[in-house]
């Protein structure tokens, strides 16, 4: 985990930017944010649009919220972190006090980049208890593969998939440098009212 910037002050309240390097950086991270405490990051936000012809057509638009932090859910499996609260600063695609779910795991978002070339995924996140985490996974797999991208799933038998699995059970080769993955605007997000 990179400090980007740290202003503290004597009662202990302040502001951090943090960015992480790598799947483990999501646990401190968990172990850093308590409720009632404020993030903002750059998500992603599916927003409906009506034309004067009266269809309704929707679209992906990155935008940057600021939430009041309700609950936190660290996912050991796939050291993803999903910080759910509401919205405090009102922009153009949220309204002040909207619900909104942000989730920070940066191979999905090369996958929506269509820069995977080659998926590593673990076994066990196809065996994960719970079923929505199952089709996630299987989605991530299928939407590499339309995508003329490869996928390599690995036995969490096997020493690699068992070093796979350590360092949260998903991997990917890109086609291409994606720089953003590298800022601190590394989450996606789904939308809750």
């Amino acid at each position: 985990m990179k400090l980007l910037h740290k202003d503290i002050e004597k009662d202990n309240a302040g502001q951090v930017t943090l960015m992480p390097e790598e799947a483990e950086d999501m646990w401190h991270t968990y172990n850093l944010l308590q409720v009632g405490d404020s993030l903002r990051a750059s998500t992603i936000r599916k927003v409906q649009t009506e034309s004067p012809t009266g269809s309704v057509g929707s679209s992906r638009v990155r935008t940057t919220l600021t939430l009041s932090v309700e609950t936190i859910d660290f996912d050991s499996q796939a050291c993803q972190l999903r910080v759910k609260g509401t919205n405090l600063e009102e922009n153009q695609y949220v309204k002040m006090g909207a619900y909104h779910t942000i989730e920070l795991a940066h191979v999905e978002k090369a996958a929506e980049a269509l820069a995977i070339d080659t998926l590593l995924i673990s076994d066990k996140l196809f065996r994960h208890q719970e079923i929505p985490m199952r089709s996630r996974y299987v989605r991530l797999v299928d939407s590499v593969r339309d995508n003329g991208g490869n996928a390599r799933i690995f036995s969490s038998l096997h020493v690699s998939g068992e070093q796979l699995t350590q360092l949260s059970g998903v991997a990917a080769i890109l086609r291409f440098p994606i720089a953003d993955l590298s800022e601190t605007e590394d989450d996606s997000s789904s939308d809750e009212d």
